[in-house]
């Protein structure tokens, strides 16, 4: 059985998503994987930080061990969110300029007649046509349109993918109630998971933590315009007592965190590093705004900090009521430093740790693969 994964992020990125996880569910279960991520272009070579893609783009496919076959194409004619190259017709017509062109890798790499074609980056929305495939997936995991300066085109081209989709997987309750009219018939919902294993063991204090003697709050994920600094401050300024660390890329000015001895930005850390700092601290927190594309989020760490048997406390949205977790859900700043405050007593945790550890195991990526397989079988056979 074969598979091939379009994904925006590479295989091995700093964090994991839903798709690195998936990815790794059709391997245990003996399939063989391409992962196809996002396009490079000369563009991408004249900024850093691109330099590992644009190698692997010159190079070819890649077999990573224990893990997929990884393609990254190179376009002459890059869809980027700027002026010339954001309109529908680049981003309709992008794959015509790869080189070699993508039936070529995909007949190199022996995947051009796959079984499924399962499609989150909609830049390579000319997979789902050029793959001679059994079955096509593809896998909605955020209100897209909301993102800031997402270009319209996206849009467009995501409808036209989700009507050409055999299936098509939502990770939350608001994009479930937003797509089923188009989609009747072939929307499941299928939220975010966890490897509840990855986050339990016997793991040594980071060296961050060594000179923090009270309780820790911990955020891990990306820090962009929908991180709300104005409750971790408060948080700061009420509770000196209690150290918040922030562990993620930020995308807005954290100048701020330097103005209080009891915040840590600690940067971006490796997934495989992510359980020592959470099964040292006493609570994990998601401090968002509460926005439109907030409002339709299935996060990945509510899930990750129960593995570790953390409480949560979180700014409350619809997606987190629905989920009907053990999580604690702040409306205001004021809840949110109230529930931070009862979430780090000591017996509070205890009581409940078995319950955070439950609601993961219950919430795993190999059941949510598992949801995933039953959707598509019918197709595929």
């Amino acid at each position: 059985m074969k598979v091939i994964i379009c994904e925006y992020h590479p295989w091995n990125a700093v964090f994991r998503i839903g798709n690195h996880h998936y990815a790794r569910e059709f391997l245990s279960s003996g399939w063989e994987v391409l992962w196809i991520s996002h396009p490079v272009s000369f563009l991408h070579g004249l900024k850093a930080g691109n330099e590992e893609r644009m190698r692997r783009s010159r190079e070819g496919p890649e077999k990573h061990a224990d893990g997929p076959t990884e393609l990254v194409p190179y376009t002459y004619l890059p869809f980027l969110n700027s002026p010339g190259l954001s309109s529908l017709w680049v981003l309709e017509n992008s794959y015509r300029f790869f080189r070699p062109s993508l039936r070529e890798w995909l007949i190199l790499t022996g995947f051009y007649e796959p079984d499924l074609v399962w499609i989150t980056d909609t830049a390579m929305h000319s997979v789902a046509d050029i793959a001679e495939a059994k079955a096509v997936a593809v896998r909605i995991a955020d209100d897209n349109v909301e993102f800031r300066n997402m270009p319209s085109a996206l849009k467009s081209v995501e409808d036209k993918l989700a009507k050409r989709a055999d299936v098509v997987f939502v990770t939350s309750s608001p994009l479930e109630d937003r797509f089923r009219p188009q989609y009747a018939g072939k929307l499941t919902l299928l939220r975010n998971g966890v490897d509840d294993s990855h986050f339990q063991g016997d793991f040594s204090r980071p060296d961050e933590y060594r000179d923090i003697k009270g309780p820790i709050a911990v955020y891990v994920g990306a820090i962009e315009e929908w991180f709300e600094p104005a409750w971790i401050q408060k948080l700061a300024r009420e509770r000196a007592d209690i150290t918040t660390v922030l562990i993620g890329q930020a995308g807005i000015d954290m100048g701020w965190t330097s103005q209080t001895g009891n915040v840590r930005a600690l940067g971006p850390r490796p997934y495989e590093e992510i359980p020592r700092y959470l099964v040292h601290a006493d609570c994990g927190i998601i401090p968002f705004k509460r926005t439109r594309l907030v409002e339709s989020v299935s996060p990945l760490k509510l899930f990750e900090f129960f593995a570790s048997g953390l409480p949560v406390v979180s700014t409350r949205w619809r997606e987190l009521e629905d989920l009907d977790s053990p999580a604690l859900l702040a409306s205001s700043d004021d809840e949110f430093v109230s529930m931070v405050s009862r979430a780090i007593d000591e017996n509070w945790r205890k009581e409940r740790r078995e319950q955070f550890l439950d609601y993961a195991r219950r919430n795993s990526w190999h059941e949510r693969f598992t949801t995933a397989m039953e959707s598509l079988r019918t197709f595929m056979q």
